[in-house]
């Protein structure tokens, strides 16, 4: 008996360890038209000292036939609740990011890919909470954003969504 209770815990401890971290949180909507563009967080109630992902993405609604090609953008975030630390890189097109003003609470950021991007995600980087609420500060502003081939500016159908969202890929 106490054989089947130890691999009883056992298994519920290894199906924990598979949990993320925060599986509940709010998750973009589906977009029908146009283009949507939020951020992501990969824990909403990070705690001082702890490091969250933090992604800028895009979602191109159901209804259209393009791919992305280029964008450009940038991350602002409060330097009192988060500090920078490093960039996840994403091997996708051509993309460059300048973190040199970090310390002032700023990313840019940018891409191209005359083909389509296959990967969604403009920016990803690291970052360790320094203040709670940290997710209240952090701002996107897209600056530009176009279709592959045809070039065509998708910044009148681009949509920034204010609020911040739980990653897909939480705690993975």
């Amino acid at each position: 008996m106490h054989a089947l209770r130890l691999a009883v815990l056992g298994l519920a401890l290894s199906a924990c360890q598979d949990q993320p971290a925060q599986s509940t949180g709010p998750t973009p909507p589906p977009v029908q038209q146009g283009v949507a563009a939020f951020i992501t967080v990969d824990n909403l109630n990070a705690t001082v000292g702890q490091t969250v992902r933090v992604r800028v993405e895009v979602q191109v609604g159901s209804q259209q036939s393009y791919k992305l090609g280029s964008f450009t953008g940038r991350l602002r975030f409060n330097t009192a609740k988060l500090q920078f630390k490093t960039e996840n890189p994403i091997n996708d097109g051509l993309r460059v990011n300048n973190t040199t003003t970090a310390a002032t609470g700023l990313i840019r950021f940018a891409g191209a890919a005359p083909t389509g991007f296959t990967t969604l995600v403009l920016y990803d980087g690291m970052f360790q909470v320094k203040g709670t609420d940290y997710a209240a500060d952090l701002a996107l502003q897209m600056e530009e954003l176009s279709a592959a081939l045809s070039l065509t500016n998708l910044t009148p159908q681009l949509r920034v969504n204010r609020q911040i969202f739980l990653s897909r890929s939480a705690g993975h």
